[in-house]
């Protein structure tokens, strides 16, 4: 049997650039004091030979790991029947985001959960991101507003950056969407339709983005219309549960909107299983604009929130940091779209709105 090719090394590199395999080192680690001559020539070897680093080996001979993690605390993974978990669909999109940002930046992505309740928190924790050479941590809330799990980062010299975060805004480095101006934008569009008695189903109480989302559209309604709220937890379950028990009212609402779109999703559920249509007999809309929000039926109005951006922002900042750069921005925000679907209608006493429509 022939045997397989031989990977190039960094000596292979040196002897093809006619430079000491030191130099070839140096352009590894991205030396800025190597002469361009000289790095130019030995990236020309390395396309020349198919040569690809080795991050491992990389992380154990340089400063840099190489490697970003998402931290993501366990409660936030549901359960159907007990028989399987998942990730609600914003973590999905956030995971995306992140892995696709690291594949380009050559770094390696972690998803680590954890269990904030465990007895043995944060040393656990400790003693599970000890086994990785990390360049630094994205937080996914509500792990972004856990204080304990921020001053343990900050003990362990482990940089990171807040996704969404509502506490101590200030502390790190953060990405998030100006959640307040997103909901208004909602409340504003449902009013304008003519809706005047409007459920909401709230998130939970450990997700401050949820409960900002609540005052913001309970301050934007004001007295201009009657607000029922009831609890969720951004599950689907949740949702179906709150639709059922709005709808189900002897003064039903004529329009609910979730503070996610996978209780939006929920809602529609529960309308239809009531014989409701929608739009025609309640307008029901979201928040995120995840993918859920394209395929359920009818498409679901909903407030964008750029997240695979927001994740990819992170990620950048992250790497530019280890990287020692300091040009980027500590703090990223990403203005709201209201994104217009078939999920929502006028009532029958008011005129069409000329929202404009979303894709």
């Amino acid at each position: 049997m022939a045997s397989e090719r031989r990977r190039p090394t960094i000596i292979d590199i040196a002897k093809r650039a006619q430079v000491s395999f030191k130099t070839v080192s140096r352009v590894l680690n991205e030396n800025p004091r190597v002469d361009p001559a000289l790095r130019s020539r030995v990236i020309e070897a390395m396309t020349e030979l198919d040569y690809h680093p080795n991050l491992a080996a990389r992380s154990l001979a340089g400063r840099r790991g190489y490697a970003i993690a998402l931290l993501i605390d366990q409660t936030e993974l549901f359960s159907e029947q007990d028989a399987n978990s998942y990730f609600a669909p914003y973590l999905v999109d956030l995971q995306a985001g992140a892995l696709l940002a690291c594949l380009e930046a050559g770094y390696h992505f972690f998803i680590e959960p954890y269990d904030p309740r465990s007895p043995s928190f944060p040393n656990d924790l400790r003693a599970q991101l000890s086994k990785l050479a990390l360049d630094g941590v994205v937080l996914a809330p509500p792990a972004a507003d856990r204080r304990e799990l921020l001053d343990a980062l900050e003990a362990w010299e482990i940089p990171y950056v807040r996704i969404a975060p509502g506490l101590d805004v200030e502390r790190a480095p953060s990405v998030a969407t100006d959640e307040h101006n997103g909901t208004l934008a909602m409340a504003e569009y449902l009013l304008s339709l003519g809706h005047r008695r409007i459920g909401f189903v709230t998130g939970p109480e450990a997700h401050i983005a949820a409960a900002i989302r609540l005052v913001a559209f309970r301050d934007a309604v004001g007295a201009d219309a009657e607000l029922i709220v009831h609890p969720g937890d951004f599950s689907f379950a949740s949702g179906m549960a709150a639709g059922e028990t709005l709808l189900g009212l002897p003064q039903p609402p004529t329009a609910i909107f979730a503070a996610n779109d996978f209780m939006a999703a929920g809602v529609i559920a529960a309308a239809t299983r009531l014989g409701l249509r929608v739009p025609q007999d309640v307008s029901i809309a979201g928040f995120d604009d995840s993918a859920v929000a394209h395929f359920v039926w009818p498409p679901l109005t909903t407030v964008h929130q750029p997240i695979r951006a927001m994740a990819r922002a992170a990620i950048e900042y992250l790497v530019a940091l280890a990287s020692g750069s300091s040009t980027r921005e500590e703090r990223v925000e990403f203005p709201p779209t209201l994104v217009v679907r078939e999920s929502t209608a006028s009532t029958k006493a008011a005129p069409t709105a000329s929202a404009k429509p979303g894709a």
